[in-house]
C-alpha cells in the first residue's frame, strides 16, 4: 500500500475508489464473504457483485453516487438468512454499518448507504427516496430478469421446495411479483435494460407453458 491508509483514501476520495479490484471493494467483500456463503444460490455473493455492476450502470448514466451505490449493492443482502430485524433488508443495513465502520468509513456516507439498503425491498414499508436508493432498488430487479433471472428463480425455489406450476410455485411467483417489476422502477436507464430481459422471460415462460398442456 502506498503512503495513505486504506482509511486515508475512503475519505479523500482517491480516483481509483470504484475501481472493484482497489483494497477498498476488496476490504468489503472479504468482510461480506461469510455472510454470503450462509445464504442459498439466488442470494449469494455472486448476486450481490452482479447488482453492483448493474447499479455501476445504472448510476453513471443518471449521475448518482458510484460509491453509495456499490457499497450499497455488496451489502444490500447480507442480513438475509438470521435477520437480527424485522426484516431482511433492515438487518443487512444493521449489519453493514458495522463492516463499514470496521473499515473506517465516515458516517454520512455509512448513512447514505444504510438508507439504501433498507429501502432496496419493501417487505417493510421503506421507500427508495434518493436516487442511490432508487438505483439499488432497480439493479436488484434486474438480476431477477432475463436468463440469469430465470435460473434464479428456479434456485430459490428449489431450496423452497416449491413446484414449477400451480399454487405457491415458480410460475405463480413469476406472474404475481416479477410481471409486476416493471411497473415500479424508478429510473429511465434500468427501464431500458428491464425490457429485453423480461422479454426474455415472457417468451420462456410461454413456451413452458405449451408443454405442461
Amino acid at each position: 500500500m502506498n503512503e495513505f491508509s486504506l482509511k486515508d483514501r475512503i475519505r479523500t476520495g482517491g480516483d481509483d475508489l470504484h475501481n472493484p479490484e482497489t483494497d477498498e471493494f476488496q476490504a468489503v467483500i472479504s468482510a461480506v464473504r461469510g455472510y454470503y456463503a450462509r445464504k442459498d444460490s439466488a442470494h449469494d455473493l455472486e448476486h450481490a457483485l452482479r447488482v453492483k455492476d448493474w447499479g455501476r450502470k445504472i448510476a453513471i448514466e443518471e449521475r448518482a453516487d458510484l460509491r453509495v451505490v456499490e457499497l450499497a449493492a455488496l451489502l444490500h443482502d447480507i442480513g438475509r438468512s438470521g435477520t437480527i430485524e424485522k426484516t431482511h433488508a433492515e438487518s443487512s443495513a444493521a449489519l453493514g454499518m458495522n463492516v463499514l465502520k470496521k473499515i473506517g468509513y465516515p458516517k454520512d456516507l455509512m448513512d447514505q448507504v444504510s438508507e439504501a439498503v433498507v429501502s432496496h425491498s419493501r417487505e417493510g414499508g421503506h421507500e427508495p427516496l434518493t436516487l442511490e436508493a432508487k438505483i439499488l432498488y432497480d439493479a436488484d430487479k434486474l438480476d431477477f430478469v432475463g436468463p440469469m433471472g430465470i435460473a434464479r428463480l428456479f434456485a430459490w425455489a428449489g431450496k423452497e421446495g416449491k413446484p414449477f406450476f400451480g399454487p405457491n410455485s415458480c410460475e405463480e411467483f413469476y406472474h404475481e411479483r416479477v410481471r409486476n417489476y416493471s411497473q415500479h422502477l424508478f429510473t429511465p436507464s434500468a427501464q431500458v435494460y428491464f425490457k429485453p430481459l423480461f422479454d426474455y422471460c415472457e417468451e420462456f415462460w410461454h413456451q413452458l407453458s405449451l408443454l405442461k398442456a
